[in-house]
């Protein structure tokens, strides 16, 4: 609904300051045509104005929009020419037909041109039953007229030489509403207001020619008055209906072009033709009688009427063949279809399904009241029932849900939508996506997944760096030692078999929800969920784990990985990576094989340490001890660990120190300080039956006199051979020279006793046992399963309890680090255990006092 305030402000005081100079000016105006004509000039002033809106408004509109409405912006201004000659050049009474009535007939005629080239906007618009029902209409009002002794066909009191203007006015009144009536009853949707108004405008203009006439036949201020205000009327209406226009030419579609009925059209169409009955009847009410020309006027209505209704008849049967044929064009481009069409109504029922859609949706041809809820997968059925609830038809994103198949497979359909406005029926368009979908999965995997390990790429380890995460994380950078010897002496394809190797070992120490991933060539990375504290141990194991012999291409390697670690802070993925690997340069620096944390002391210039000799000789290196016990706490074992107390860094032990020693060439002498050293610390115990374990590192093992060397430091001990064990893995006995089994032999004929180390975690124990006699065995809990998987680390436990007894040998169970492992590494079978949760990293005057107050079995 347009408001005055809607109106643009020219016209608002158009209409104003018009209507006052009507006022004013029609008593001045002589009604007979002579004098200055005042009312004329003011009329002119409202045409022109009116013309400016109207040509402002079109200027702002698409060229196509505008098209239509041109032409009453042009009558506007030859009706304003006209006004003002007639009103400044006045001439005797009614001086006959010149030139300002020529201009003032063709602005009065534009309004049927634009309504005509409104008209072609409407769909399939019917040229002949426009014609038919304009010429009723005229006729009506013309038969109207004369029943009504309207003088317009022979008017008596009008001058001989005035008559036919007379006619002239008065045919053009009946034309004006029979034509524009007609072409201008249905029009569309964005059109209907404008249209709307310019029917006013041509109703006024009516109404004026009418008055206009009767102010010929009869002179005086009542029909100026009347007829001037009608013509005012009519131009400010004309430039409201082009204010009203819209912007844009929106009929494209055959929806946007459809017919729409305008009430006020059709209004005037039926009081026109209503008029005549009435008009009919009314004077024979009062018993006069009509002329023969109004009988033949209104034989000429109904012989008009009576084609208008073969006309109809004639327009509904083609328009019922084109329905049908319609409908059979459109049945068989949709069963043609490979795309599925279905409609659909409010509670989800299928009204209809195109073959297609019935194949894709799995529904027979008989199927009733079937609902695509109860057709798609259980798990996108609230989805479909949101987004269908939530989005219109025709908006939001495509919808895609499954659809169960025989065999338990599943087809993937791509849904969109369209529904007519204010209906209640959707009409769905399906498309089997299920290729497509799996392609793009596949496309995401490629992008996303590194191609020979499986694992996560560089690209999705820092996409999830950069992910939120509602707990702390650390970020583990892994690089292996050694994998170029791999390279160069089997070949790339049995390096790519390892790296394999190293994915499938990485998995089983995180947990599900850690992201593992390869950053390239022999480097990797873990991301862990957790504490910094956490990831150190994720790192320790990850170490461990491989420190375990790898067999590729009929070759066995120990290569060792180094590892860094950072936690994940607020300065994003990108500076956690940063530490990271900084952190793994100063492990590899450290010597391989350890784990080094960010910001943790680099330990840089180590290596330029006094001589090996001068740091034993001062006392600076210890042993650090680690107690094994049995099942009633009692310590039976314990682990020599050679720990070396820097002046400068943090304490220096295992496997980095024995790597600080083998930079200077003197593994060999830690190897025998630390046997005379693990053995004189058992020796004054005062439990004489806790054994001391010692480990042989791989890589580090000095074979050549290793028998030698144990039976040296137990003579100079006096500790009995039974009490010391001699600890390695599948790796030492790999990598080290053939003569290490010999020595061990050798060992062992003495009474020591030998222990396999991270048993179970190599390739064939078997193997092993058929190579070297073993008393004891030991393994690592965290090990055997992913990170937190304990159920399943302690099944593998037992396991193991079970074939090392089978052999008879003692096992030994490490990582221990809660009393309840305790308990149940003891349910397992296992003879020994120790971790934190035991004494752990005692000097030896605190194992002395631990094994003095714990009570002999």
């Amino acid at each position: 609904m347009i408001g005055p305030r809607d109106l643009p402000g020219r016209l608002r005081w158009t209409a104003l300051l018009g209507l006052l100079g009507l006022v004013l000016a029609v008593p001045f105006s002589a009604p007979g045509g002579t004098g200055m004509q005042w009312d004329e000039l003011v009329l002119g002033a409202v045409a022109t104005s009116c013309a400016v809106v109207m040509v402002r408004r079109l200027r702002t509109l698409d060229p196509a929009a505008a098209r239509p409405w041109w032409p009453v912006a042009v009558g506007a201004g030859c009706f304003a020419v006209a006004q003002f000659l007639a009103g400044a050049f006045p001439g005797p009474a009614f001086d006959g037909f010149g030139l300002d009535e020529v201009l003032l007939v063709v602005g009065a005629a534009t309004p049927l041109v634009t309504a005509g080239l409104l008209a072609r906007r409407v769909i399939r618009t019917r040229w002949s039953a426009l014609v038919v029902d304009g010429t009723v209409v005229a006729t009506a009002v013309l038969v109207v007229t004369e029943v009504l002794r309207a003088p317009l066909v022979n008017p008596a009191g009008a001058p001989e030489d005035l008559r036919t203007l007379v006619l002239l006015y008065g045919c053009h009144a009946a034309l004006m509403l029979g034509a524009g009536g007609a072409v201008c009853t249905v029009s569309t949707a964005g059109l209907r207001r404008s249209v709307t108004t310019l029917m006013a405008a041509i109703a006024a203009q009516s109404v004026g020619a009418g008055a206009e006439a009767m102010s010929i036949v009869s002179p005086g201020t009542l029909w100026t008055a009347v007829s001037d205000l009608s013509v005012a009327t009519s131009l400010l209406a004309t430039a409201l209906a082009v204010v009203l226009a819209p912007g844009a030419l929106t009929e494209r579609t055959a929806r946007a072009a459809a017919p729409v009925v305008s009430p006020v059209g059709l209004l005037l169409v039926v009081a026109a033709l209503l008029a005549l009955p009435a008009s009919t009847l009314y004077m024979d009410l009062r018993g006069e009688g009509h002329s023969v020309l109004a009988d033949l006027g209104m034989a000429v209505v109904f012989v008009l009427m009576a084609g208008r209704v073969v006309l109809r008849i004639r327009e509904d049967g083609r328009m019922t063949e084109d329905l049908v044929r319609n409908e059979e064009d459109f049945r068989e481009l949709i069963e043609a279809s490979s795309d599925g069409i279905a409609i659909m109504d409010a509670g989800f029922r299928l009204l209809f399904t195109s073959p297609a859609a019935r194949s894709l949706l799995g529904v027979r041809a008989d199927d009733a009241e079937v609902s695509l809820l109860e057709l798609v997968a259980p798990e996108d059925r609230e989805l479909l029932r949101l987004a269908t609830l939530d989005h219109p038809a025709g908006e939001g994103p495509p919808l895609q849900f499954r659809v169960p198949l025989d065999g338990g497979l599943r087809r993937e359909l791509e849904v969109t939508s369209s529904e007519r406005p204010g209906g209640s029926r959707r009409v769905l368009y399906l498309r089997d996506v299920t290729t497509r979908r799996r392609r793009e999965r596949e496309l995401e995997r490629m992008a996303y997944t590194d191609h020979l390990t499986g694992l996560a790429n560089r690209a999705m380890l820092f996409q999830e760096l950069a992910a939120p995460a509602p707990e702390e994380r650390c970020l583990l950078v892994v690089d292996l030692d050694g994998f170029k010897a791999v390279n160069d002496v089997a070949g790339h394809e049995a390096g790519d078999q390892l790296l394999v190797d190293v994915a499938r070992r990485l998995h089983t120490v995180v947990r599900e929800d850690d992201l593992v991933a390869r950053l390239g060539g022999d480097e990797f990375a873990v991301l862990v969920s957790g504490t910094l504290s956490d990831g150190e141990d994720v790192a320790q194991r990850i170490v461990d784990v491989m420190a375990m012999p790898f067999r590729s291409g009929g070759h066995t390697f120990a290569t060792g990985a180094s590892v860094g670690v950072a936690p994940l802070t607020a300065a994003g993925g990108q500076s956690a990576f940063r530490e990271a690997d900084a952190a793994l340069r100063s492990a590899k620096r450290a010597g391989k094989g350890c784990v080094r944390l960010a910001g943790e002391d680099l330990r840089e210039g180590m290596e330029q340490e006094p001589d090996f000799d001068d740091v034993v000789a001062e006392g600076v290196f210890t042993v650090r001890l680690d107690a094994a016990c049995g099942p009633g706490r009692r310590i039976e074992m314990v682990h020599a660990v050679p720990t070396w107390s820097h002046p400068e860094h943090e304490d220096v032990r295992g496997q980095e120190l024995w790597g600080f020693a083998d930079r200077q060439g003197r593994s060999g002498e830690l190897q025998t300080w630390l046997l005379h050293e693990a053995c004189h610390v058992a020796a004054g115990l005062p439990d004489e039956e806790v054994a001391v374990a010692v480990n042989l590192p791989a890589g580090l093992v000095t074979v050549d006199g290793l028998a030698t060397a144990v039976a040296g430091a137990l003579a100079a001990s006096g500790l009995p051979a039974t009490r010391l064990v001699l600890s390695f893995t599948e790796e030492t006995l790999l990598i080290s020279s053939a003569g290490l089994v010999p020595e061990l032999e050798a060992v062992r004929r003495t009474g020591v006793r030998l222990c396999l180390d991270n048993y179970g975690m190599g390739h064939s124990i078997f193997a092993l046992l058929a190579r070297v006699a073993l008393d004891l065995v030991r393994v690592d809990l965290t090990a055997l399963a992913a990170r937190d998987d304990t159920t399943r680390a302690l099944q593998v436990l037992a396991a193991i309890a079970r074939t090392s007894g089978g052999f008879g040998l003692t096992s030994i169970a490490g990582g221990i680090s809660t009393p309840e492992l305790c308990d149940a590494a003891f349910a397992a079978g296992i003879h020994l255990v120790h971790g934190r949760a035991l004494p752990h990293d005692l000097s030896p005057d605190d194992l002395a006092r631990r094994v003095a107050v714990v009570p002999s079995a």
